[in-house]
């Protein structure tokens, strides 16, 4: 299970809990966010997967709770679709519901932070919620 270090900043922690839910429930590799400040003074960290291979993952405190959660999936899902690829796994992270083999969902701030099929535009589930609506 994909995890966040104790140390890294509560803010970014609040942002990335509903994207590392999503991560869990529907992706094969996991990640580990740990506290190692890079985009000060914005609170950061870093990701890291199995290789060993790290990524950095921020926010702005200026966004609200939406904002920094749509910013920071984006983030987790370019270092969950690396992981993927070193693992030799598909790539596609979180797969689009509506074209599974097609592309991923991208993360976007509509009414809330939510997974967008990017290629009807369409609202597919809040961030957090994809266990509710991934086939398992």
């Amino acid at each position: 299970m994909s995890s966040v270090d104790s140390d890294v900043d509560s803010g970014l922690a609040a942002a990335l809990a509903p994207v590392l839910k999503d991560l869990a429930t529907t992706c094969a590799v996991v990640l580990e966010v740990r506290d190692a400040p890079w985009a000060l003074p914005e609170p950061s960290a870093m990701i890291y997967d199995a290789s060993g291979s790290g990524s950095g993952v921020s926010m702005r405190e200026s966004d609200d709770l939406d904002q920094r959660v749509a910013a920071v999936a984006d983030q987790v899902q370019e270092a969950a679709i690396e992981a993927l690829w070193r693992a030799g796994l598909p790539v596609s992270w979180p797969p689009c519901l509506i074209h599974p083999d097609t592309h991923p969902l991208e993360p976007v701030v509509a009414e809330r932070a939510v997974w967008r099929c990017p290629q009807t535009g369409r609202s597919l589930s809040a961030i957090g919620s994809l266990d509710d609506h991934a086939s398992h």
